[in-house]
């Protein structure tokens, strides 16, 4: 390989030119005309000696004198032009004789490419040497770089084939031979799907060039198949566009690939199955899965039944367009094992070739203690909550409760109207508590129609204006284009009522408060702005908990309650605070 780069970086090297003339004072000439780096000069003073100069050197090009002693410019030529390395050297008469048609033409048919007459102008000689030599150059770089193709092609292990744009194979390497057992010279002339079946469709004869590689199978001379890896480049020979194919037999890669998948799918704790699309029988199953529905490995292989019994989880969003023998990522199943277990599982399929066959993968990763645990984690926070609503239920209704026996033991010896009052007002206390601990609770929206949100705010404005006007505050509506969506409105006037009545309460006196709402392509929004001063950010998280408030006599379940409307909704409330004042948006879905 380095000889050939040598030879092909030789072509910027200085050239050849070889010099034959009796006299010494024409060579001087010559020698003073051609002097350049780019050129190598060489003199003989007869045809004998330029004779020995062809022998041993390459020239680009032969400045060849007719008129001389013992043998003749043209006795030289024939010689020259007879010998194999040096026929195509082009030589150019220098002649200081006839210039007769006959005597021309006799030079010409010895092997001149050119004549020259004596006296002749210099830069004319220069510029035909130029050129002569560049035709040299490039025929050089062609002859080293056909050579250099045809080593690597020689050498390759991959079949390097030539076709036409209709797929018929022009050329073939040696390498074809040992891949397909086919001659080259048999294979010429013959269609490409012989040795690749249906690889013609992919030769592109509009002109665009195919980088990308193709895995496909090949067919052997004794009909058996094998992976390949085929690149297709485009060329063109005499206008005629022509392809170039290098095929890879990638047998022992793929035999490397199998045999790590094949570690991989035994040593998983995941249920992986293999099964044929064209019968639906196991290809191939994993310890996992024998293990888990109690099958012995001869039982499982080559069977059409179902060894893994499982049905879709309703809850998963791909549930109702599951096909078990079509592509899915991670749909939610539950299977029952040998033992009679129900666990919980997520079920991907993929398809794909194995030695030509169409087939299914099926992988099941078994999630059920990660669903045990989940469900214990829900399962304590509902005990937490439950714990600090019982906690704060027991404070809440204590104090009014406190209140009421003080004042009915002080009615037994001093009965007033006033008691009676304050124990009322006390007892209704204990009331709002629990109707606001019960809606808390509420599971479901009594009637959900498609009403506009605009409306139902506009309806409910003259009430929380009177109510802000008795805090000396201001309320402001900015009320967007749109569309309507379902709505319950009694819940929707609860949780528009509670937003601005906490919003209210956040401010000093004066304060502005203003209702904004607007929409886009996926949702409705509603934003309750006030300037308060603001919720600290340790709170944010606790936002909706109920029994939680900031507020000295509230009793935390506005928010709570708002936050359950929202999500009976399939709404979501988000919020921005900051010390000049705290915004709630409510986004719901379109």
């Amino acid at each position: 390989m380095r000889s050939f780069t040598a030879k092909l970086n030789s072509a910027v090297s200085p050239v050849n030119i070889l010099m034959v003339d009796d006299r010494p004072e024409n060579l001087i000439a010559l020698e003073a005309i051609l002097a350049s780096p780019n050129y190598r000069l060489y003199s003989a003073h007869s045809g004998e000696e330029a004779l020995r100069h062809v022998l041993t050197t390459d020239f680009a090009v032969i400045l060849l004198d007719v008129q001389m002693p013992g043998m003749n410019g043209f006795e030289t030529a024939s010689l020259i032009k007879m010998r194999e390395r040096s026929k195509h050297v082009p030589i150019i008469f220098v002649t200081a004789i006839s210039q007769a048609s006959e005597h021309v033409k006799h030079g010409y048919s010895v092997g001149a490419i050119d004549y020259l007459f004596k006296p002749f102008h210099a830069e004319t000689l220069k510029m035909k040497i130029e050129a002569f030599v560049q035709l040299y150059q490039y025929q050089e770089q062609i002859k080293h770089q056909n050579e250099l193709l045809k080593v690597i092609g020689e050498t390759s292990s991959d079949t390097i084939v030539t076709v036409d744009e209709t797929g018929i194979m022009q050329t073939l390497n040696p390498a074809a031979a040992k891949m397909f057992g086919y001659s080259p010279d048999w294979l010429t002339g013959r269609s490409i799907d012989d040795i690749v079946p249906g690889i013609s469709i992919s030769l592109d004869a509009e002109g665009k060039e195919r980088t990308n590689l193709i895995e496909t199978m090949a067919l052997r001379k004794d009909s058996s198949t094998f992976p390949v890896d085929i690149q297709i480049g485009r060329a063109s020979l005499a206008g005629q566009p022509l392809f170039v194919c290098s095929i890879r037999d990638v047998t022992d890669r793929k035999m490397m690939e199998e045999e790590r998948f094949r570690k991989i799918f035994d040593a998983t704790p995941c249920l992986i199955a293999l099964r044929s699309l064209k019968d639906k029988r196991y290809i191939n199953v994993n310890e996992s899965l024998l293990q888990a529905m109690g099958h012995e490995r001869q039982e499982g292989m080559n069977q059409t039944a179902d060894l893994l019994q499982y049905i879709v989880d309703t809850d998963d969003k791909g549930a109702e367009h599951h096909d078990p023998w079509r592509p899915v990522r991670n749909i939610r199943i539950r299977y029952m094992t040998k033992s009679g277990d129900l666990r919980d599982g997520l079920l991907s399929n993929e398809v794909m070739q194995v030695h030509g066959e169409d087939c299914l993968l099926s992988v099941v990763t078994d999630i059920s203690e990660r669903v045990f645990l989940e469900k214990e984690i829900t399962r304590l926070d509902r005990l937490n909550i439950t714990g600090e609503m019982a906690a704060g239920i027991v404070h809440e209704i204590r104090n009014p409760m406190t209140t009421v026996r003080g004042f009915l033991q002080l009615s037994k010896s001093n009965p007033t109207k006033e008691y009676t009052d304050i124990m009322i007002e006390e007892l209704d206390r204990v009331h709002n508590i629990v109707t606001e601990f019960l809606s808390v609770g509420a599971q479901a929206p009594t009637s959900r129609k498609l009403k506009q949100i605009n409306t139902v705010i506009e309806t409910l404005f003259p009430l929380i204006q009177s109510k802000a006007l008795t805090g000396n505050h201001d309320i402001g509506l900015d009320l967007g284009e749109c569309p309507p969506i379902q709505l319950d409105e009694k819940e929707l006037r609860q949780l528009v009522l509670n937003l601005v009545l906490n919003g209210l309460d956040a401010m000093p006196s004066g304060g502005h408060l203003k209702i904004r709402t607007y929409s886009d392509s996926k949702q409705v929004v509603m934003e309750v702005q006030d300037h308060g001063c603001g919720i600290r950010e340790e709170f944010l998280e606790k936002l909706g908990t109920p029994f939680f408030s900031t507020k000295a006599n509230g009793t935390g379940l506005g928010l709570s309650v708002c936050y359950g409307i929202a999500a009976r909704h399939d709404a979501v409330i988000k919020v921005q605070t900051s010390e000049r004042g705290t915004s709630f948006f409510v986004q719901f879905q379109l």
